[in-house]
Formats: C-alpha cells, structure tokens, sequence
C-alpha cells in the first residue's frame, strides 16, 4: 500500500502542477514539500504549522483537506511534532531556525521594515547638494548678465563717441577743392562779402556741455565730445552758456574768435549781437 505522501505526488503529477508552482504561490518552501511528498513530516515546524502546511498544499493540486488530513491525525501515522498541544510535554525552546521557519509560513506576524537611517541620511545630503549646486548657477547667471550689460553699454558709448566724430568730420566741408582733371584754372575767387546776420562755427577741443540761443530759440543743447564741430546762424543776437568755456574754440562771420573762459569754468549768458561783434573777434597783431 501506497504512503499518503506518494498519493498525494500521484494526484500532484496527474493534474501537471509542478512542487516550484506550488511553492510560488503557498511561500512554503521546497523542502517542505518534498518532505510532505516523501513522508517526512518530521522535518516540518510542527504543531499547528504543519497542519497549516498540509492543509495549503493539499488546496493547491486541487484536493480537499477533509478528506486528507485525518489520514494524517491516525495514531500510527502522526510524529511526535504533530501531537496536541494539551498532551504533548514541554521541550526544549524553538531554535532560532524555527522561529524564522514560523515567520516565513505567518506572513502576518512579520514585521514591515521601516527606513534605514543611513539611507534618509543619504537622501538629506544629496537634496542638499542640489541645491547648493542650483544656487551656485544661478548666482553665476546673474553674475554673468550683469557683466554682459556692462559690456553692452560700454561699446554703446563708445560707438556713440565715434559716430559723433564721423558727424562733425561731415558737417562742415573742406573750404578748398581741386579743380576737375581737364577743366580750365578757375578764376580767382572774389573778395568774400559780408557776412549779413551771425554766423558762429564751434569746435570742441575737449567734451563740454552747452547751450546757444538764436534769436531766442534754443537750437543746441547737451553734452558734446571732444572732435564733435557744429555751426549756428542767427539774425540778430546769439546767447551761449557753457560748461567748459576753455574746451570751446569758435570763428564769428569767418574769423576766429576770443577765448570764452578758462579750461573747465562754467561761463553763461555770453550774448553776441551785430553791435558788439568786434568784442569777440581776436585782432590779428600788427607786424612790427
């Protein structure tokens, strides 16, 4: 006759379920269920724990554990490890293999696992770094914009002082030109006549903030640079203010004029009309 645990393989192997499926979906491990299988319940946990085992096993090939497990409760069929608890005399304690064994069978009595220390220690310096690491590139973002605008402005400036020279190179023509290849000598030019009104030709020496009024309307006003030349025609009366009288030369009706004021003095309401323009036009010395 046949062991309960052959015809238990027997009922296992008919229906093609192999111990590992079994193992997969009970957590009971292999060696528990070839212990079952081989009729060595001795090597289960015992107890209550290996009627648990039974009672999963025989369920998973499709059995009913009614049928099978009091087969196993016959007297001449039950190990000492299967006796009841009332009868059954106090041993020795579980070993710690045992205790492990009942854990692994109870998943309920497991305890979860909570966070490592070392690993939340981890994750607190690794969020700190990123941020240090994103503060740093944002400081140097902005570092580097402000440099840039600096930059900008500069070469704006200095663009600006350029094209103001280019301006005032083109604002008053050269006073002589060569005649065309081919062309007859021009006669000579006549006497130049007078000049009716005020005529005032400014070139700045030096960069000099000014003002001039020409018969009352204000046609200049602002900061010009150094090299910058501009001319002013009025009618009757010319006013001027300045910043920086010495860094101002000028010529009135084509003659040179007088020094405004000393280098960097500020000099205002220097008025030229046609009554006191020899005031203001530098006499040429008499050859001794």
């Amino acid at each position: 006759m046949e062991s309960i645990g052959k015809e238990l393989q027997k009922e296992r192997e008919a229906r093609g379920i192999s111990l590992k499926d079994i193992s997969l979906q009970t957590k009971i491990g292999l060696r528990h269920l070839e212990a079952i299988e081989n009729d060595r319940l001795d090597l289960l946990p015992g107890g209550f724990f290996t009627r648990h085992i039974l009672k999963s096993y025989i369920l998973s090939i499709g059995l009913n554990p009614e049928d099978w497990l009091p087969k196993y409760d016959r007297p001449e069929l039950k190990p000492p490890n299967l006796e009841s608890a009332t009868t059954r005399k106090a041993g020795p304690p579980q070993k710690p293999e045992q205790v492990e064994k009942v854990k692994y069978y109870l998943p309920s009595q497991e305890k979860k696992a909570g966070p490592e220390p070392e690993a939340g220690k981890r994750e607190l310096r690794v969020d700190r770094l990123v941020w240090i690491t994103l503060s740093v590139i944002v400081l140097s973002l902005f570092v580097l914009l402000i440099y840039l605008s600096i930059q900008t402005t500069r070469k704006n400036v200095e663009a600006r002082k350029a094209s103001q020279k280019v301006q005032a190179e083109v604002t008053i023509p050269s006073e002589e030109q060569l005649p065309a290849a081919g062309t007859q000598p021009a006669a000579p030019e006549p006497q130049p006549q007078t000049v009716l009104g005020l005529q005032l030709e400014l070139e700045f020496n030096e960069d000099c903030w000014i003002q001039v009024y020409a018969d009352g309307n204000l046609v200049v006003d602002g900061l010009k640079l150094e090299g910058f030349r501009i001319q002013v025609r009025a009618e009757s009366e010319l006013v001027i203010n300045l910043g920086n009288a010495g860094g101002v030369s000028f010529r009135l009706n084509g003659q040179p004029g007088k020094p405004l004021g000393k280098r960097g003095a500020v000099v205002k309401n220097i008025r030229i009309t046609r009554d006191n323009l020899a005031e203001f036009i530098e006499r040429e010395k008499s050859p001794e």
